[in-house]
């Protein structure tokens, strides 16, 4: 059973828009494969503003299971000032957590021994080290990220832009356009629109001064040629459509230059064959991709559709249940679009409805996570302190000393994200927990 991301409250430092981004403290590859990519890329605990567009990443501590290659790796962000037992106590309950999601047959040694890394770059590379990539291919790669800042400062300075191009031209290679490419796409799907159009007039000003060469057969593992060769190879039926899916992130602006270059080739060399098949490749490719965009505008429409239904259910709570195999994170993701639009708006009867989706979306989201994670999030969508108070009364069996250690490293991890309301929230709470433990103590 996937852990899902909790929606969560927060309040952007620059503008003061609240808003809800997704939160998640466990990233299991092993229930939701596609979480892989989307955390490389930096796009999981990445809280952006939909008002003035300010974002950043959520110092948040993480743990990453892959049980395929039997990795589970722990990171706490170390401005949280967690001592070690602190640290040991907290992945201990999210190391538990995924190890009683398992049958016992697939609890396996490896659970004993989480390795822990002291920054999210050590995380990064703990995924691809196991994925076979090697630490002077990381290292290449953070070289082409240094490259690529240096000349970004230089976009707008023809002089020293021409100077840093010619003094790199070696390093200005296909993997290097990839890399590029894949950060324009990166930065327009969070919506840093603003980035992206200075790395695509990079792209566009390196490439008037001459652009990477036609890669020719032979050349390494993951080129363009290899993954023309792959899908030109490959029959055209649902094998073929997953490829596409697969390499959805390669298929991008270098992609379609590598190919149009093989088409321009045939046809220069008088290979009628060659031109068509591959012309007609390229249009599949494009089409394929068309309708991969158009899936995900659908699923979009889907949530909104269901959205409106259940805002005319007289039991909210039990129509979001009805339908809670139609709960995902597009849902999640648009519903809360679609509340944060109405308080802009101060369209306070809409407001209320969404809210109440909600929080009855949100019930059934933390029954799938630990007893004590449900229990903070509790805490923190309710109001204090008469809401709250109602809240640990309820929940008296899960007060204990464990508990508030557990807490107040809930609170050092709020203080360093720009979650600061929520972590004043907490800190309220904090005594009323105190008090009621006095209580059961005597």
């Amino acid at each position: 059973m996937p852990f899902p991301a909790m929606p969560t409250q927060v309040t952007c430092p620059k503008c003061q828009q609240v808003f809800v981004t997704q939160v998640r403290t466990i990233i299991d590859i092993g229930e939701e494969p596609e979480l892989k990519e989307e955390f490389l890329r930096g796009r999981v605990n990445y809280a952006q503003c939909p008002q003035c567009q300010t974002g950043g990443m959520l110092s948040t501590p993480l743990l990453y299971h892959d049980p395929n290659r039997e990795l589970l790796v722990a990171y706490v962000p170390p401005q949280l000032g967690l001592s070690a037992d602190q640290q040991e106590q907290f992945m201990g309950s999210l190391v538990n957590a995924v190890m009683n999601q398992l049958p016992t047959e697939r609890r396996k040694g490896y659970f004993l021994q989480p390795k822990s890394v002291l920054t999210m770059e050590g995380l990064y590379d703990a995924i691809l080290e196991a994925d076979g990539f090697s630490r002077e291919v990381l290292e290449a790669q953070r070289g082409r990220i240094r490259l690529v800042n240096t000349l970004l400062a230089a976009v707008d300075d023809e002089k020293t832009l021409s100077q840093l191009a010619e003094e790199h031209r070696q390093e200005l290679d296909y993997d290097f356009y990839l890399m590029l490419s894949h950060s324009i796409e990166a930065h327009e799907q969070d919506g840093d629109q603003e980035r992206a159009d200075a790395l695509t007039r990079l792209r566009e000003k390196l490439l008037a001064r001459g652009g990477p060469p036609v890669p020719s057969a032979g050349t390494p593992a993951g080129s363009y040629d290899e993954l023309i060769e792959m899908l030109d190879g490959m029959p055209v039926g649902e094998r073929w459509r997953a490829a596409v899916v697969a390499n959805r992130q390669r298929l991008d602006y270098g992609f379609f230059q590598a190919l149009t270059a093989r088409i321009e080739a045939a046809q220069s060399a008088g290979d009628r064959e060659g031109d068509q098949r591959l012309t007609e490749l390229r249009k599949r490719v494009l089409d394929e991709l068309d309708a991969q965009d158009r899936l995900a505008r659908n699923a979009e429409d889907q949530a909104s559709l269901l959205i409106m239904k259940l805002a005319e259910a007289q039991d909210v709570a039990a129509a979001v249940r009805e339908h809670e195999s139609e709960i995902n994170e597009v849902f999640v993701g648009v519903l809360a679009r679609y509340r944060a639009m109405a308080e802009t708006q101060k369209d306070t009867s809409r407001a209320e409805k969404l809210s109440a989706i909600l929080e009855a979306t949100l019930d059934i989201l933390e029954e799938k996570l630990p007893a004590e994670v449900r229990f903070v999030n509790r805490l923190l969508r309710s109001g204090y302190p008469d809401g709250t108070d109602a809240v640990l009364e309820k929940h008296r069996g899960l007060l204990s000393d464990a508990f508030l250690k557990t807490y107040d490293q809930y609170i050092a991890s709020l203080e360093q994200s720009p979650d600061k309301d929520l972590a004043e929230h907490l800190r309220q709470v904090r005594a009323q927990i105190v008090a009621k433990l006095t209580i059961l103590r005597a």
